[in-house]
């Protein structure tokens, strides 16, 4: 959920830090900070609000130093205000830490501290490693930090500085991302990739309890178990620093919108991991989707999509999955987790337990080198490149175009598809970034946005394969704008939302190209009957479409329902990129 940054080497600190910061903020803008070296003593300059408005206040960089690390935040724990932005530092200012995640026996550790007279600033569950840092510190660094390590419970990455040891700055992970990133006489620390781009493109993912130590010119690596020395792995980030810029667009997610057509083409690569995967799925009994947010909808999708060829299917809330659907699982069951950052914290819970009781588990992910391409037994890459606005668009046309092919190499290999029924999807597959270009190059969904400003209440409506398209336009919808949205099924509107439809409301129906449009049709009559204002998206509709095989068109249906999103919330005024109280990669349960 927060962005961490390091840097030790020859240039300078504060202005480095503060520029990975600003490349890491759709991980949290609540506050932001950092901590470094200069004349013998840690400085720490934070304060709430975005990282440039923190760094406009405070002009750091009119201080000379070569280490520190830095920090933005999604709170957590403690109202986001000057004194709980991190970093945090011990009570004498020697030792100061960034941290992401949750430290769950905080309150134990600190009312321990305390009583051996440690004196605490803020209300942060972070700001105990730097006391127990402190306590623990006998003139080796590391060994302090290995042993505070030991007493925290819970998830963390973790990057500290100490000014009795300039040269060094120690790290270490449990289930929190955290990346080394490798100069030359400069290294480089962050939670994501994108941060250090614009320096370097060789990179060590910290693995899960591990902890280490990063001069400018060397890492090392350890077991936190066992304290063993480990052998860092170096990898290749494949994305350009030109992914992670606008290159021109006035906002992140306005691009990512446009890349939705080489999404389509980017995940389409993964198409020889995808038939390894389905070879295994088929001689499951039960095939289920785990996930969050927009992943679950892009998982849902695969479920609709197998049934309707008659291959059973699942598709699970992974924070509810860990409570119920993971007690009836065993070595006949394949849990498949769909993940934009590979990082979901309750997915990754999710995926640990169903590994326990013996079921296959296979991931489709964007970002390699993440915990969940680890903990799977295989996995599909996207391909999609960083997404760097927090409510995911292209990511998510990545995931359904993986799942879709995935899901037809099921089926044929279960004789529920017919070889010609599937190289006609897949062809199509192969040609529909041009259909999604046709829908971007279009200007009524801006027209149409100026329209509905002033509309307060939203539904999305879908059918079959378009109620998960629903769900995720009514997501992207109150993301961004924070307006009032829900996607229902369409056949359940007059259960129960019908009784809230007024002329303020703007009901969206998504179609198809079958026999469902006219059940679809009596919905909107419905819709109408009590005053809304419909608009349907589909071959034909108000927001027209161009005509694709009924499987496909959730692909294409939700490509203006990104854009409507999009334009309303600048109407409105605000910053899609960066949407109160979200963060990109939620990295916490």
């Amino acid at each position: 959920m927060c962005g961490i940054t390091g840097y030790i080497g020859g240039q300078s600190a504060p202005t480095l830090l503060f520029d990975m910061l600003e490349r890491l903020e759709y991980r949290g803008y609540d506050s932001a900070g950092i901590a470094y070296l200069a004349g013998g003593e840690i400085r720490l300059p934070k304060d709430k609000g975005k990282v440039s408005q923190v760094r406009a206040k405070l002009k750091p960089e009119k201080r000379q130093s070569h280490i520190g690390v830095g920090h933005t935040r999604w709170a957590t724990h403690g109202v986001p205000n000057q004194v709980n932005a991190h970093p945090h530092a011990d009570c004498r200012g020697e030792f100061a830490v960034a941290h992401n995640g949750i430290i769950e026996n905080y309150e134990n550790l600190k009312t321990q501290l305390i009583e051996d007279g440690h004196v605490f600033k803020s209300d942060t569950d972070t700001e105990v490693i730097a006391h127990l840092i402190e306590e623990n510190y006998e003139g080796d660094f590391p060994s302090a930090f290995r042993k505070t390590l030991t007493r925290l419970e819970g998830s963390y990455a973790i990057c500290a500085v100490s000014t009795k040891h300039p040269d060094k700055i120690l790290v270490a992970r449990k289930e929190s991302p955290l990346l080394i990133g490798l100069g030359i006489d400069e290294n480089f620390i962050a939670s994501d990739a994108p941060a250090f781009l614009r320096e370097t493109r060789k990179a060590i993912f910290l693995g899960d309890h591990q902890f280490g130590e990063v001069k400018k010119d060397s890492v090392k690596l350890y077991n936190l178990g066992d304290g063993s020395p480990l052998k860092p792995r170096v990898e290749e980030i494949e994305w350009e620093l030109e992914d992670a810029q606008k290159g021109g667009y006035h906002h992140f997610m306005l691009k990512e919108i446009h890349e939705e057509p080489a999404a389509i083409k980017n995940a389409l690569r993964s198409e020889p991991a995808l038939s390894e995967i389905a070879g295994k799925l088929s001689s499951r009994k039960r095939l289920i989707f785990v996930g969050c947010g927009t992943a679950y909808h892009a998982g849902l999708l695969a479920k609709y999509l197998l049934e309707s060829k008659g291959v059973y299917a699942e598709a699970q809330v992974a924070s509810e999955f860990r409570y119920s659907g993971i007690n009836t699982l065993d070595s006949d069951c394949a849990i498949i987790a769909v993940s934009q950052s590979g990082e979901t914290a309750d997915t990754i819970a999710a995926l640990k337990q169903a590994k326990k009781k013996g079921a296959y588990t296979a991931s489709i992910v964007n970002v390699s080198g993440s915990t969940i391409t680890r903990l799977t037994e295989d996995v599909a890459y996207t391909y999609s490149g960083p997404e760097i606005a927090v409510a995911s668009t292209k990511a998510y046309i990545g995931q359904v175009t993986a799942l879709s092919v995935l899901s037809f190499l099921v089926c044929r290999q279960k004789k529920k598809l017919s070889d010609e029924r599937f190289k006609l999807l897949f062809e199509q597959l192969k040609r529909l970034d041009d259909k999604l270009r046709q829908v971007l190059e279009g200007d009524g969904i801006k027209a149409l946005a100026e329209e509905q400003a002033g509309i307060k209440k939203f539904f999305y409506i879908g059918r079959n394969l378009n109620y998960p398209t629903a769900l995720e336009g009514a997501l992207k919808l109150k993301e961004i704008t924070y307006l009032h949205a829900e996607g229902y099924p369409a056949g359940e509107l007059k259960h129960g939302p019908i009784a809230v439809l007024d002329s303020d409301t703007t009901v969206i129906a998504l179609l198809q190209n079958t026999y469902l449009n006219d059940k679809m049709n009596s919905n909107i009559q419905e819709a109408r009957a009590r005053d809304a204002n419909v608009k349907s998206v589909g071959v034909g509709g108000a927001i027209p479409v161009p005509e694709v095989e009924d499987e496909l068109t959730p692909l294409v249906n939700i490509v203006p329902l990104h854009l409507f999103a999009y334009y309303l919330s600048v109407l409105k005024g605000l910053d899609p990129d960066k949407p109160r109280n979200l963060a990109k990669s939620v990295t916490v349960e």
